[in-house]
């Protein structure tokens, strides 16, 4: 992965640090989180297990690790919630690896492909020095020389660059046993694990199918990222995926709209697209957000960031005056009603009241997207058991406001 920051790629079991706050500038990642500093890595297991360290943390300061595999699914978390202020130490072994005896805590990865990204909470500008030094906390000790992946991703609607990185992929790291029926289907079409020179031994038929479906194969995943999802009082929870197809379908959509989401029990992720009336967001317009006096139910903390959609589907923040992304419980000056309410106001055009000013989350021109996470949510913000009562912690009116 490149990082946003003119970084060069970043070798493999190497950490490394964003060093500020994401904002409109921020490309490396899709709707990316302006309240927390990221730490990331590759790891790659195929050389030996690898360790990696949390030296102590300060109290009272979220955090997590969390580590995927291959398919970006989350197999192990670390944090605040788990192991509040550290210290930390544990070992990733890959499936080489899993027989062998381990001191210490162990935890045994799905492959050989791993993706450490972490969390570290900034209370503003001022707060960056602390949270750089935390940043520090995390540690991956030197390991043996490992194997890079050959094929180099490029361009995604490129049908002869996609098959090669998914098939040296899939031969890095096996599916599970229940995708085989996935695997005997795609390999139909050119997708075997390990055969990254398979477009050039394809039918010309099947070659012109690629040609012609990949782009529209990018817009089901682009309308799949809404439809998979629930809407309740005008914003899109997940929904249970009761079949295979459906579960395929969601991670692939949310790869290309929000990758490396954490696991609901972390952090629940809620969206908005349309106002009241149905009609699309847009900045055009003038909205009023109204959070009750009890506030969003979280055990951490809560933001409400805004993005701009791109045509591919991914999200980005909007450059504006101010430079402010989101709009939280930690968010320094806001103004607060007497019944300790609070009033989000979202458009283009700065407020001239000072205290709807006070309260801008500033929008584009143009069509945008709100998105609010829940960091650590309580009960009854948790998926599938709470869903139908979620959103009442916020007022039922997403008014336009003149």
């Amino acid at each position: 992965m490149t990082g946003w920051t003119d970084q060069a790629g970043l070798a493999p079991n190497t950490i490394c640090h964003d060093r500020r706050l994401a904002d409109n500038q921020c490309r490396w990642i899709t709707t990316p989180n302006n309240d927390t500093l990221y730490s990331r890595a590759w790891l790659d297991l195929s050389g030996g297990p690898v360790r990696v360290a949390v030296d102590a943390l300060p109290p009272d300061r979220y955090w997590s690790i969390a580590f995927m595999d291959a398919f970006t699914n989350n197999f192990a978390l670390l944090g605040q919630h788990l192991d509040a202020t550290g210290p930390v130490v544990i070992t990733l072994a890959g499936p080489d690896d899993h027989d062998q005896p381990i001191a210490g805590r162990v935890i045994r990865a799905p492959g050989n492909d791993v993706w450490l990204l972490a969390r570290w909470i900034v209370n503003g500008e001022d707060d960056l020095a602390a949270a750089h030094a935390v940043q520090e906390c995390l540690s991956v000790p030197p390991c043996k020389p490992v194997r890079s992946p050959a094929v180099k991703p490029t361009d995604s609607m490129d049908p002869a660059n996609f098959l090669a990185v998914v098939a040296e992929q899939l031969g890095r790291k096996p599916p599970p046993a229940e995708d085989a029926p996935m695997l005997s289907r795609i390999a139909a079409v050119g997708m075997v694990p390990g055969a990254c020179d398979s477009w050039a031994s394809l039918p010309d038929t099947t070659r012109h199918a690629w040609q012609a479906g990949i782009a529209a194969a990018h817009g089901r995943l682009r309308s799949a990222f809404m439809s998979r999802r629930r809407k309740i009082q005008g914003w899109w929870v997940l929904d249970k995926l009761e079949d295979a197809e459906a579960r395929y379908e969601w991670r692939a959509a949310l790869a290309l709209a929000g990758l490396g989401a954490l696991p609901p029990d972390e952090a629940v992720y809620i969206g908005r697209t349309t106002g009241d009336d149905g009609q699309v967001l847009n900045g055009s317009n003038n909205y009023c957000l109204t959070i009750p006096r009890q506030g969003i139910p979280v055990e951490a903390f809560w933001s409400l960031a805004l993005y701009e959609p791109t045509p591919d589907g991914r999200r980005f923040f909007v450059e504006n005056s101010i430079d402010r992304y989101s709009i939280g419980d930690r968010t320094a000056q806001l103004h607060y009603e007497a019944d300790h309410s609070l009033h989000i106001y979202i458009q283009h055009k700065m407020p001239a009241e000072p205290t709807r000013r006070a309260n801008w989350l500033p929008a584009p021109t143009g069509p945008f997207h709100l998105s609010l996470r829940a960091y650590r949510p309580c009960p009854e913000m948790q998926p599938f058991t709470a869903l139908p009562r979620m959103p009442l912690w916020v007022d039922n009116s997403f008014r336009t406001v003149s």
